[in-house]
């Protein structure tokens, strides 16, 4: 079998009337969506002083590692630690923002449903 390679601006592959078989670039077929930037990161923490707060805590955190003469490694294991609590806490944050935006969802499509709520106890 003989495939005829081409090369294109875009594309890669070999011709599709040879075997069938097509390779575009990266295999992105999905049209480009134009995206508005982002806000200036100072804006965007701002909305979110607990994030700043805990790249301040890393600064922090590398400022007393270098004082106290740590190794590298020791500097990197708690550079690391932080870095995670900073994962955990933007996931926690993502997980309820997620929760609203389902719950007006919610309901917005059922505005009849029943919001449960803990009864209070008499007495």
């Amino acid at each position: 079998m003989v495939f005829e390679v081409f090369w294109g601006p875009n594309e890669i592959g070999l011709a599709p009337w040879r075997g069938f078989v097509y390779l575009k670039w990266f295999m992105n077929d999905e049209p480009k969506q134009k995206t508005e930037p982002a806000p200036p990161l100072e804006q965007r923490l701002a909305q979110r002083p607990h994030v700043l707060a805990r790249f301040h805590a890393i600064a922090d955190m590398l400022d007393q590692a270098v004082a106290a003469g740590c190794t590298a490694d020791e500097a990197e294991r708690q550079a690391i630690e932080q870095v995670q609590m900073l994962g955990r806490e933007l996931l926690g944050d993502w997980a309820q923002e997620q929760q609203a935006g389902s719950l007006a969802r919610a309901r917005d499509q059922h505005p009849q449903a029943i919001k449960h709520i803990k009864k209070k106890s008499a007495g």
